[in-house]
């Protein structure tokens, strides 16, 4: 069989290791494979009791898709991602290109999708924020939440749409008391209230779960002897547990939606603390959308005042999720679409910016040779 490029230059990679270090390795990996054989059946075991207390709380529900659900696909959507590289600097001064897109569905999911992309390249002074990443993250958001401040102010919304967010609502999960960060969190929460003011549900859609909300969630509120609270604990993160929870449950339904009711995580850290002080509740929710799919969380914001529509907001974003996306794939059509036209790729941001410092040679040495040593 052919193998792509990529499968052929892991394999010159493992080839060139020195065998000794190889040697080494395999050994582990043989040892590791065994552990992790052990832990499946450990971990299968664990899944029981889990499942267990949360039927015991009617936690975990599911919702069958059908035709009936069709005027979900028919309403207005909006899809929002940011980008970015930090592949090198100048005397301490990188060059970050940052970009951010928007695609809308402005006739419901079988319309043909307006994309609208902003990329620019931005300077972080290394000595002023050392953390370049944690950086260049802030300068994305803030550009993310730049372009949802102008569809809340220039589109007039239909009834019943959507914006979806890749990623969480909170993000990043760090907190500063700098002055610019307090003012980022506090437009950032003006715009979301003025978008659910106007009957626009906000989703963040995480693909990659991480964290331990409802690990924690059940340990606090479901338990009801350390010997359950124990079992949960072994649980690493909730991306093992729900995976593990939600395959037991979809073998029998493997055609049904699953998803958890939706948690507050509004005193989760000081970001989300922060949110709340603005009037803004943060809730979650992991859904699934058929047995063959990976589980995602979702996110949901609510204005402080009006959380009556809690597990109904849920639902609807649910059964939206689930109709927006396409068979073979494991998030909405608008997330998916918004991250590839925003994706920056690292061999990309190399190329831009081995051509910017080459387009800086000038005939002056002195001028080159500083060039040189500033790399």
């Amino acid at each position: 069989m052919p193998r792509s490029l990529d499968e052929i230059y892991k394999h010159y990679e493992f080839n060139k290791t020195e065998p000794e270090t190889l040697s080494g390795l395999i050994e582990s990996v043989i040892r590791k494979s065994d552990d992790i054989k052990k832990n499946f059946d450990r971990f299968r075991e664990l899944t029981e009791t889990v499942n267990k207390i949360l039927a015991r709380e009617d936690f975990i529900q599911s919702a069958i898709l059908s035709s009936n659900n069709d005027f979900y696909k028919n309403i207005y959507c909006l899809g929002i991602d940011g980008s970015f590289q930090c592949v090198g600097g100048l005397g301490g001064i990188w060059y970050v290109p940052i970009s951010c897109s928007r695609v809308f569905f402005e006739k419901g999911l079988y319309s043909k999708p307006r994309v609208d992309v902003a990329a620019d390249i931005h300077e972080v002074n290394e000595i002023e924020n050392p953390n370049i990443e944690k950086e260049a993250s802030f300068l994305m958001l803030v550009g993310e939440t730049k372009a949802l401040n102008e569809v809340s102010s220039k589109v007039s919304f239909p009834n019943k749409s959507i914006i979806f967010i890749d990623g969480p609502i909170v993000d990043p999960p760090w907190f500063s008391r700098d002055g610019i960060y307090k003012e980022y969190i506090k437009d950032r929460c003006d715009i979301l209230k003025r978008c659910l003011q106007k009957n626009v549900l906000i989703i963040g859609c995480v693909k990659r779960i991480m964290g331990r909300y409802l690990i924690n969630h059940i340990r606090e509120h479901f338990t009801v002897n350390n010997d359950e609270k124990e079992r949960v604990q072994q649980f690493i993160s909730d991306a093992q547990l729900i995976s593990y929870l939600f395959t037991k449950i979809s073998i029998d339904s493997p055609t049904k939606t699953l998803f958890t009711n939706p948690i507050d995580v509004s005193h989760t850290d000081e970001t989300h603390e922060a949110y709340l002080k603005e009037g803004l509740k943060i809730y979650t929710t992991f859904m699934q959308k058929d047995f063959s799919s990976k589980p995602i969380r979702l996110d949901l914001s609510l204005i402080c005042d009006d959380e009556e529509n809690v597990f109904e907001n849920t639902f609807k974003a649910v059964k939206i999720s689930a109709l927006w996306t396409f068979p073979g794939h494991n998030v909405p059509l608008p997330v998916m679409l918004a991250h590839y036209k925003c994706h920056i790729r690292r061999g990309c941001a190399e190329v831009l910016y081995d051509e910017m410092i080459t387009r800086t040679k000038s005939s002056n040495l002195f001028d080159n040779i500083v060039n040189e040593k500033m790399r």
